[in-house]
């Protein structure tokens, strides 16, 4: 499992193991005396949590690894309600397998009232607990979709206004067009086109994951990636990205030759810089970054279809990658549109 799959599972079933410990306790408010309160907690947290951890840990585990590749390539309402059912579906038979350990196995409270309590929850699936937990199972899927789409990292930043006023910060940016889109769009049509970005941004997303980048933003036929934390192994990860990228498009060329006629390339343009960063718009607000470096790796990625490269860098690119030791080759010195100042540019070293 990758480092952010991790973080998504550990997220899910911390929401998942506070949601049932909230459950928990409003249940008992009502009953347990004042007496009851600490016995309760003591044996909860010593016991119960232990237990419960788990199965929130198979929630969040099958959620990851699983929900997420059955079901990508269907609307967002279909893919709410299956992974609210499913999720539902795995606690309701988890807790039935965890009753009945508790009731059987585990060893008593010292404390009637958190036995009795125990031995009611473990017992009992009424009309509350079920209701309850699938309004929750609801939330959660509606909650991790619409992450899915705007991003975690960037869902996060808007809810807690991380950006609410500009920062600075230094980032990694790549800019991947498809090479040849105005002649493929004439030549397959458009529907059959857009199906082509599909397949191609969906091979793009598992590398983005492996290699700890985040979508900026999608522009027509061009993925825009950046890195939250841009120094030399981030450098590494973005030509290690590139080249798992071409070869996933390369290892799919015949399944890309028999549907669409073509097997797609994409010319790509890396620079590295600093940039503002805030939260912009009303009506649909989202993280924007503003700077010459997203020009620059534009401007690169241009220049590749003009001197016959699949990928440029920017020369601060360059010198944040040689301080992993590795090198690029030297193209030359080019005036980018924009710029006033000419910029060195690399390529792969061959």
């Amino acid at each position: 499992m990758k480092k952010k799959q991790i973080i998504r599972v550990l997220t899910l079933a911390l929401m998942w193991l506070l949601a049932i410990i909230a459950f928990d306790v409003v249940l008992n408010i009502k009953v347990f005396e004042k007496g009851d309160w600490l016995p309760y907690l003591e044996y909860t947290f010593s016991v119960i949590v232990p237990i419960t951890t788990l199965y929130c840990l198979t929630i969040g585990i099958s959620e990851v690894l699983f929900m997420q590749t059955m079901i990508r390539d269907y609307p967002f309402a279909i893919v709410v309600l299956f992974k609210t059912v499913l999720q539902f579906t795995v606690i309701f038979i988890l807790h039935l397998g965890s009753s009945y350990f508790i009731r059987e196995l585990l060893p008593l409270s010292p404390n009637d009232a958190v036995n009795k309590h125990y031995s009611y929850l473990t017992t009992s699936l009424n009309l509350v607990y079920t209701i309850y937990f699938f309004v929750v199972s609801f939330h959660f899927s509606v909650y991790f979709q619409i992450s899915r789409k705007f991003g975690s990292t960037n869902l996060y930043d808007i809810i807690i206004g991380t950006y609410f006023k500009p920062k600075e910060d230094k980032r990694i940016f790549m800019f991947l067009d498809l090479n040849k889109s105005t002649t493929i769009a004439e030549e397959i049509g458009h529907l059959k086109y857009s199906r082509l970005i599909q397949e191609c941004f969906v091979k793009l997303t598992s590398h983005i994951e492996n290699y700890n980048a985040e979508v900026y933003q999608y522009v027509g036929d061009e993925a825009v990636l950046t890195w939250r934390v841009s120094d030399s192994s981030a450098a590494k990860n973005c030509i290690d990205l590139y080249l798992d990228f071409q070869g996933s498009l390369f290892n799919a060329g015949d399944n890309f030759s028999s549907n669409f006629g073509i097997v797609p390339k994409f010319k790509v343009g890396v620079s590295y810089g600093s940039v503002a960063i805030a939260e912009v718009g009303d009506y649909k607000r989202d993280i924007a970054f503003h700077g010459n470096v997203l020009n620059t790796g534009a401007r690169l990625c241009q220049l590749c279809k003009e001197i016959k490269e699949d990928i440029l860098f920017s020369s601060d690119f360059n010198i944040l990658l040689n301080e992993n030791k590795h090198h690029l080759d030297y193209v030359g010195d080019y005036m980018l549109n924009g710029r006033r100042t000419l910029e060195k540019v690399y390529r792969l070293a061959l």
